[in-house]
């Protein structure tokens, strides 16, 4: 008689699933070296409704990051390590805060500050602690996720990340959930970690829990609802759909979008402490946060050009609020929240159209020269425009446009190597926004190591 191999207790209440095939720590493990080189170029035109004369910064530096992702130890339960490390050197800043005039240029925001003046370099070295049963993974440590809840940011030398724990679980078919505590998190420029905070709060947050679910068991459709809550400033819902339809002549791509915001502890109660930028209520609610978004995105695609057309719209009496660094908030080379992106439908390159009652259209282009034969070259355009903005004076209105051309060595000897170029240009009637134009270049090489 031939004997069936035995099935745990645990995967036969999840349907018979069976423990992991072999895995290996050393083996199944892998390194590799990211050598960035980035310039960034913004121009301030000036400042809206002010004589003060606009702000000017340009910086250029040289990246270091080194990223190894080891396998699972073997067993039922299996344990692993990932660790980054990054370091980044100045090769061009300028301007000193200490000096208040005749600057025509400022320290930008690639680098720490050190007394006024952009830091020479700096470093970052985050590990991060992971454990595999099933189909479940627990990460610990360093977390560098985008989902309906967070963004996280890599327009300057380093990226965006947060410190917390975070749980992934695909045991259920066609199900994904996820469930995350993050207790600090770590801006684009900085090596340290901050407790954290959205745009125009005081006081700062050691608090940020969020999950979700995905579900992909309707043919070319995402299904997603998501949760968030920032303890003291606010809770966030999100109700999401991406649809994809095969047409006769090319295919079409929905993305729905549907965020609820309210206020809690602190924020709910009218501490004037965690009360927020941009919330327009009475004298009762201001700084209050308690709005909606919701944004629709419909993209066409045929024979490698894509066009796309989207409308979002912000209700309520305050802005569309978001997970931000206490150490950005504090930075005087920009505004609350310059440093952290949104994961609504319009975070663009300068600007995120995020505005109490904000109306926004936005129109946009991407073209993949593979088409012509020239494998890795793409092209984007997207032009963004809002209005009805809640403003206590001045205009209501704004407008951005974005330009990227990007080329990936697809194969070959320089496989790895990467070139992009972004132009944009804001152009806001708010009283105290800049109009500016910005120009970067990133060019990218990652060296497998093993």
């Amino acid at each position: 008689m031939i004997k069936k191999p035995a099935v745990s207790l645990v995967g036969a209440l999840l349907g018979g699933a069976m423990l992991p095939a072999h895995a290996d720590f050393i083996d199944d493990s892998h390194a590799d070296l990211t050598l960035l080189n980035r310039y960034l170029n913004q121009q301030g035109r000036d400042v809206v409704g002010s004589t003060a004369k606009a702000k000017s910064y340009r910086d250029w530096g040289q990246g270091f990051q080194f990223n190894f992702r080891s396998g699972y130890t073997d067993g039922a339960v299996g344990f692993g390590l990932d660790l980054e490390a990054f370091y980044g050197l100045k090769l061009d800043s300028g301007g000193d805060l200490n000096n208040k005039d005749h600057q025509s240029r400022y320290p930008g925001s690639m680098f720490p500050l050190d007394d006024g003046k952009s830091a020479n370099d700096f470093s970052v070295l985050s590990p991060t602690f992971k454990m595999r049963f099933l189909k479940d993974e627990l990460r610990v440590g360093m977390l560098s996720q985008n989902n309906p809840m967070l963004a996280n940011t890599d327009g300057r030398l380093y990226h965006q990340t947060n410190t917390g724990v975070q749980l992934v679980s695909k045991d259920l078919s066609d199900f994904t959930f996820t469930a995350g505590d993050i207790v600090r998190t770590k801006i684009r420029n900085e090596s340290n970690d901050s407790d954290m905070t959205t745009g125009g709060g005081a006081k700062l947050s050691d608090r940020f829990l969020y999950g979700g679910a995905d579900y992909t068991g309707l043919a070319d459709t995402t299904l997603s609802l998501w949760y968030s809550n920032l303890q003291d400033y606010y809770q966030q819902a999100f109700i999401g759909a991406k649809h994809t339809s095969a047409l006769p002549v090319g295919s079409l791509l929905s993305d729905f979008r549907a965020y609820r915001s309210l206020g809690v502890g602190g924020n709910a109660n009218g501490d004037s402490d965690f009360a927020t930028a941009g919330s327009y209520g009475d004298g009762l609610t201001k700084g209050r946060i308690n709005q909606s978004t919701i944004s629709l995105m419909e993209s066409y695609s045929l024979a490698g050009h894509t066009i796309g057309l989207g409308a979002q719209k912000n209700t309520g009496d305050s802005d569309f609020p978001y997970l931000d660094s206490g150490l950005n908030s504090g930075d005087a080379r920009q505004g609350p929240g310059a440093g952290a992106d949104t994961p609504a439908l319009t975070n663009l390159q300068l600007n995120k159209f995020q505005h109490a009652g904000e109306e926004t259209w936005l129109a946009q282009y991407k073209y993949d020269f593979g088409q012509l034969g020239i494998k890795g070259l793409g092209f984007l355009a997207t032009y963004a425009h809002g209005d009805k903005i809640k403003v206590t004076k001045g205009g209501d209105s704004e407008w951005e446009r974005d330009l990227a051309l990007s080329y990936q060595v697809p194969d070959g000897k320089l496989k790895g190597l990467g070139v992009t170029w972004k132009n944009a240009q804001a152009n806001p009637s708010l009283t105290g926004q800049t109009k500016q134009d910005e120009n970067r270049l990133y060019v990218s090489y990652v060296v497998p190591l093993w």
